[in-house]
This record gives structure tokens, C-alpha cells and sequence, in this order.
């Protein structure tokens, strides 16, 4: 009896003595330092649905405006700096949301944002995202972005360029036409297809460049593709096409949209004239001088017919007053008939040699004398 009392007692004895070891080894792990750094280290904060949705929006804004930077140099030849695209100005505004300070201040001239976010569903999705750009506070803020996601992997966005007249300039902001583009995803947050339409952009103070397409595809065969226009003092002017293939080499083509119009030819120079010599000055040396035409003199033509004074004017003497004109002639002196007035008679019958007026024309048969014209019938100088 007492011998098992005593193997009991020693059991017990050894019992205790591992439970004391493995609390000692337990505390020695517990006061390494790895262990004392998993103790100290904060908990993993979990994201809600919209705070994903968030930061994957932010995360396809950097792909894309990358992808809008090599479009552009296609485009053009200008590398743009980092952000500095309507994607970039997109995803400082969704930064800004969520309370965040934002670095690199001086990237745009106005940098802060008013934002309207409305999940509709606890998954996040859908939801829509307005975005506004507010440089002052007493002038109204300009509606800039519009994001619109419908599901996952899949949204819509749409620009308004009176509100990013920084990026996309002020030829853009006055034509004012909405930007419209579409992007797909992956699960891997990786951009796979981004299109837009409509896309106006300032390339410099006189030119714009406006594509009607506007096409990325990551696995495609051409991964950049563009279409579109160049113009000046917003008048088209060229067409434009541009391909960014997978493998080779990049290809861009402009084509003149009107003939040019030709320059005038100039007309040769007339020949110079030689000074014209004024009369009475000697001529030039080696020049004879020309002869100078006078002005002609009225020429007086003399007339022997005596000038009469009609009431259809003056007949006969050239320069002389009819007031000093001889007094013409009466009829009678002429050997005109007259009648008892002493007038003349008009186409008075011949007499015969008695002086009696002839019957039945001239039976005689003589020749008669050929009657004078009157006076006052004769229209013009005879001119002899």
C-alpha cells in the first residue's frame, strides 16, 4: 500500500516537472523577436466594395493615359509628361474623393475638384461618378468627367471639354463636343480595350487634331489605331491615319483634303517710258528733241456768196457779225416775180413774150430758163 502511494507521488512529480518546461519554452518563443513583431503589427484593414472599385479606377487611369501618351507622340512627336491627359486629371479628382492629399501640385494650373460619387449596390457596382473642376470658389465649378460602370470588368466615360480646356485646349473647348469612351478590364486590373470617339485635342494655337477613331486593343494586331483629321482655325485641312502595330513598324499617313490653290504669276514689270520732254526745255543728251504738235487754228474758208441773216442763222461770210452783213438783195432786183406786196411768188407761170401768163405749159416748145432755188429754202452754204 504504501508503495503505491509512492509511485503515485512520483508521477505527479514528473508530470509537473514537463508541464513546467513547455510553459518555460512557450514564453522563450513568445519573447523572440519575430514573434514580438507579429504581435505589434496593425491588422490588415479590409476594403469595403466601393473603396475597390475606387482604387481600380485610379489604377486603369494610369494604364490609359499611358496609352494616350504614345498615341499622342504617334500623332504629333510630343512626349506629354506623366497624368497630363483627361485620364490623368479623372484620376487626381477620384483621388481627392477619398480625402487624400495630392502630390505634384504643379502639374496642372488648377487642381482641385468636386466630386459626386453614387454606388447603387453594396458589390459596387453599378455606380456613377460625376466630376467637376472648381478653380474658384465664386465662379460655378465645369462639369469635366463623367464615369459610368454597369458591371464589373466594363465602363463607360465620357469627357466634357469645357472642362479640361487645360489638357485638351481651347480650339476643343469652343467645337465643345463630348468625348465618349468605352474601357474593358480584366480581373488583373490590366486595361484591354480602350475606344473613344469624338476625340478633340489642341496640337498647337492654330491647329487641332479631332479623331473619329480613337481604338487600343492590348492583344490586337494593330494595338493603336487612329482616324481622323487636322485642323486649322478649326477648318479641316488633312486626313490623317496611323497604325501602332503589335510587332513592325509604325505607320502614319496625311493626305491633303483641298488642291492647292496656285500662286498668281507675276506679271513682268512694264517697260519704263522716257521721260516726256517739256517744251522749251533742252532735251537729254543722245535725245533729239521731239517735234511738239501745236494746237490747231480755225481755218477761214473764203466764200464769195454774200452772207444773208435768216432766222435759222448766218449764211455765207465765216467770223463776220450778221449785223455788219450788206442787206441782201430783194426779190425784185433778181428778176424774181413778185405780187403787188412786192413778195415773191412761188411757182409762177411762164409768161409768154407779151408777159402774160402761158397756157397749157409751153407750146412753143422753147427751152426755159432754170428757176432759182428760195432762200429761205436753202439749209447750208453752197460751198464754192
Amino acid at each position: 500500500m504504501k508503495m503505491h502511494h509512492l509511485f503515485t507521488l512520483v508521477i505527479s512529480l514528473v508530470l509537473i516537472a514537463s508541464c513546467t518546461r513547455k510553459k518555460e519554452a512557450v514564453v522563450e518563443e513568445s519573447t523572440s523577436p519575430v514573434a514580438a513583431n507579429m504581435v505589434n503589427q496593425p491588422p490588415r484593414k479590409v476594403l469595403s466594395p466601393q473603396e475597390k472599385t475606387a482604387n481600380l479606377f485610379v489604377h486603369l487611369m494610369e494604364q490609359a493615359d499611358s496609352v494616350h501618351r504614345e498615341a499622342w507622340w504617334v500623332l504629333t512627336s510630343e512626349r506629354r509628361s506623366l497624368l497630363k491627359s483627361p485620364f490623368g486629371k479623372v484620376q487626381r479628382a477620384i483621388l481627392s474623393q477619398g480625402n487624400g492629399k495630392l502630390g505634384n501640385k504643379s502639374l496642372f494650373r488648377c487642381d482641385r475638384y468636386e466630386v459626386k460619387r453614387d454606388v447603387m449596390s453594396q458589390s459596387g457596382y453599378p455606380q456613377k461618378i460625376e466630376m467637376y473642376e472648381r478653380c474658384s470658389a465664386k465662379a460655378p465649378a465645369k462639369r469635366m468627367a463623367l464615369l459610368y460602370a454597369q458591371k464589373e470588368g466594363e465602363f463607360d466615360l465620357t469627357f466634357y471639354p469645357e472642362g479640361l480646356e487645360e489638357v485638351l485646349g481651347i480650339s476643343a473647348a469652343i467645337l465643345n463636343k463630348t468625348i465618349a469612351c468605352h474601357i474593358r478590364t480584366n480581373a488583373s486590373e490590366q486595361l484591354l480595350a480602350l475606344t473613344c470617339k469624338d476625340w478633340a485635342q489642341e496640337k498647337n494655337r492654330e491647329q487641332m487634331i479631332r479623331l473619329d477613331v480613337y481604338d487600343y486593343q492590348k492583344e490586337g494586331q494593330d494595338m493603336i489605331k487612329l482616324r481622323g483629321k487636322l485642323y486649322e482655325n478649326l477648318t479641316d485641312i488633312r486626313k490623317i491615319e496611323a497604325n501602332v502595330p503589335m510587332s513592325g513598324k509604325i505607320t502614319v499617313t496625311e493626305t491633303e483634303l483641298y488642291a492647292p490653290t496656285p500662286s498668281p504669276t507675276p506679271k513682268p514689270s512694264p517697260t519704263p517710258q522716257k521721260p516726256a520732254v517739256v517744251e522749251g526745255q533742252p532735251a537729254p543728251e543722245g535725245q533729239q528733241q521731239p517735234a511738239v504738235a501745236k494746237p490747231q487754228e480755225p481755218v477761214a474758208v473764203p466764200m464769195d456768196q454774200q452772207t444773208y441773216d435768216l432766222p435759222g442763222g448766218v449764211i455765207g461770210g465765216v467770223g463776220q457779225p450778221a449785223s455788219d452783213a450788206a442787206p441782201p438783195p430783194s426779190p425784185a432786183d433778181q428778176g424774181w416775180p413778185t405780187d403787188e406786196n412786192g413778195n415773191p411768188i412761188e411757182n409762177p407761170q411762164p409768161l409768154d413774150n407779151n408777159g402774160d401768163p402761158m397756157q397749157d405749159g409751153n407750146p412753143s416748145g422753147e427751152a426755159q430758163p432754170e428757176q432759182p432755188q428760195l432762200l429761205h429754202d436753202q439749209g447750208a452754204p453752197s460751198g464754192r
